[in-house]
């Protein structure tokens, strides 16, 4: 395993994977882009024009999001080893051609088109025979952001023209949302971690439980999606798949490239959390299966709000801080239950769920 890990970005998820890097006994460095960095500590910050610097101080590099300069991952596929690699990255990082790959594996997602102006989006909501319709930027727009709902002619008119090119979905409904987490290693060998279950609002993740209300069939079914999709890009690192649940039937919504805010319970209740499976395989190393027998809540926090009582034992809880400044719903940090019995862990969390976020 090599131990020399770059990190390109400098916010909470290149935190918590410089923190399992150090842990690991693993030299970090990160490439700051236009963020306030959080890793102060961690290891050496450089900045873009200290491309090279960074570059010589590795051996293996990652990145915590996808939108990143398409000539600076290049450069660090060209110097260095790149895990995910470059072509995984590209297709994920735009909503089109992460759809078509899925259509192309006959994995299921909503109806959908692709759509450049005004003009070409009112066409295609007349063959897309769904109304409203969910329409979301190609790059970015993520946590409820950069997405509009189109049901008429005055909507699409809201839409401003740094939202185009866009793709229009149609809109079902959603009775459930899961995700799974995936590792893959240089080897092509797999291992998922147990499907989370997705407490939502306006776009956001509020918390997340583990393990989630889902039959067998519906976990292997996820499980089959999420092994396809890696071997496909021949992808290395951590995976996440995000899901829809309609009428009984699971469609993936969007795919992430990287950790996950899913995977943030992890942290404390495993030795393979998501972090450290992450960094070990970027590294070269084989993948870990996770065993957790228990259950776990994942909290977010957002708008500097802590809750007033925390859970009794036999339940732990875990407060993890990022250090960024207050922004209204901005995730600032997360708590994570962890306990035997799910029943109790799960109403814990949706006892701090309601508390924080109603």
């Amino acid at each position: 395993m090599k131990q020399r890990l770059g990190i390109i970005g400098c916010g909470q998820l290149s935190q918590m994977l410089g923190e399992a890097a150090n842990r690991l006994g693993v030299e970090v460095a990160f490439l700051c882009l236009d963020e306030i960095p959080v890793v102060t500590g961690l290891g050496p910050i450089y900045t873009e024009t200290e491309f090279d610097a960074f570059l010589a101080n590795c051996d293996a590099i990652t990145v915590e999001r996808e939108s990143i300069p398409d000539s600076m991952l290049r450069r660090a596929a060209t110097a260095r080893d790149l895990a995910p690699g470059y072509e995984a990255l590209v297709v994920l990082r735009q909503r089109d051609t992460q759809k078509a790959m899925l259509d192309e594996l006959a994995i299921p997602t909503s109806p959908w088109f692709k759509a450049d102006d005004p003009e070409a989006l009112a066409h295609g909501l007349t063959s897309l025979n769904s109304s409203p319709s969910r329409c979301k930027r190609i790059l970015g727009g993520y946590d409820g952001g950069g997405q509009w709902r189109v049901s008429d002619d005055t909507q699409i008119a809201n839409i401003p023209e740094e939202g185009y090119p866009l793709i229009a979905e149609a809109e079902i409904a959603i009775d459930r949302e899961l995700a799974i987490i995936i590792g893959r290693d240089q080897q092509g060998q797999t291992h998922t971690y147990p499907m989370t279950e997705n407490a939502m609002r306006d776009g956001l993740l509020m918390g997340s439980f583990v393990p989630a209300e889902v039959s067998d069939a519906m976990t292997h079914l996820a499980q089959d999606y999420a092994r396809r999709l890696v071997a496909r890009m021949n992808y290395i690192g951590v995976l996440a798949i995000e899901f829809f649940v309609t009428e009984g039937q699971l469609i993936v919504n969007e795919i992430a490239p990287r950790v996950h805010n899913t995977g943030h319970w992890t942290i404390g209740a495993l030795g393979a959390d998501q972090f450290t499976q992450h960094v070990r395989l970027v590294l070269g190393a084989a993948v870990v299966e996770p065993v957790f027998e228990g259950a776990a809540a994942m909290v977010n926090l957002l708008d500097a709000t802590l809750p007033q009582r925390m859970p009794d034992g036999p339940i732990r809880t875990l407060i993890q801080t990022y250090g960024k400044g207050v922004r209204k719903g901005r995730k600032l940090g997360h708590i994570t239950l962890i306990g035997p019995d799910a029943a109790a862990v799960r109403q814990e969390g949706e006892r701090l769920i309601a508390e924080l976020h109603g």
